[in-house]
């Protein structure tokens, strides 16, 4: 219930939500001085919401810079954080249908093919909200992972977790009873670090972080970089979203 509500409060305050509210709001008050007002005000927001470089500055402030992977030391146990990795959704079952977050998954093997890592901790389980996915997140990772070369004995999974503190909880009782006093690498999306940093830490696992699946890149500086695009809304979302929720885990006092 809490992730539902959650994500529909989030939803609201978010650049799409809030250009459907004033639409909505504009469309249906029988002022038309305010009507127009609220026009004008909804176009403002969709330019900043939309423009590449402006997107592309915020999410520079808020994810980590990227670490290259040569400079990793060698960690025995990776983290990866499921989320997004595999379109679950599409049929057929038999597919491995990578999703928007897969960097995670490629970073990984690349961590371990490099060893950088010695074995592998999958943590997340299937958030059911949108309807019963076809497959399961964790075990499709973990079908590429051995498709990939990845040694079965190599990978754990930890399949119990909803969100990102149940993330950090159930790993910490796996590593601390198979993994004690060893050293972990946490793998997600640069976005998502800040919270999963905060989250392990606060149930004294010490980890180092690496980040995937950037949405952020170089600055760069020309006319179609302040021209409107779909694409910019799409991250900043994910970013502003991501802002919300450590926020509210920060008042939870779960980071």
């Amino acid at each position: 219930m809490y992730d539902i509500v959650s994500k529909v409060f989030t939803f609201c305050i978010m650049p799409a939500g809030i250009i459907c509210i004033l639409l909505i709001y504009a469309i249906t008050t029988k002022n038309r001085t305010k009507s127009r007002k609220l026009l004008i005000t909804t176009l403002i927001f969709f330019y900043i919401f939309s423009n590449p470089f402006i997107c592309n500055e915020i999410l520079l402030l808020w994810e980590p810079a990227p670490t290259a992977i040569s400079a990793v030391q060698p960690h025995d146990v990776g983290i990866l954080l499921t989320g997004g990795c595999i379109n679950t959704f599409q049929e057929p079952a038999e597919n491995i249908f990578l999703g928007m977050s897969s960097d995670r998954i490629g970073q990984t093997l690349q961590l371990y093919k490099k060893g950088k890592i010695k074995k592998i901790l999958i943590s997340g389980g299937d958030v059911i909200i949108a309807g019963k996915p076809v497959t399961s997140e964790i075990d499709q990772i973990a079908k590429y992972l051995v498709m990939s070369g990845v040694p079965q004995e190599d990978i754990y999974l930890e399949s119990l977790s909803k969100n990102t503190r149940e993330n950090a909880t159930n790993s910490a009782l796996i590593l601390k009873k198979q993994f004690p006093n060893q050293k972990y690498l946490l793998i997600t999306s640069a976005f998502h670090l800040r919270r999963a940093i905060g989250c392990f830490e606060k149930v004294n696992v010490k980890v180092t972080p690496f980040g995937s699946h950037y949405l952020s890149s170089q600055r760069r500086i020309g006319l179609i970089h302040f021209l409107p695009w779909a694409d910019p809304m799409a991250r900043l979302q994910l970013v502003l979203r991501e802002i919300v929720g450590y926020i509210s885990y920060w008042i939870a006092g779960w980071v």
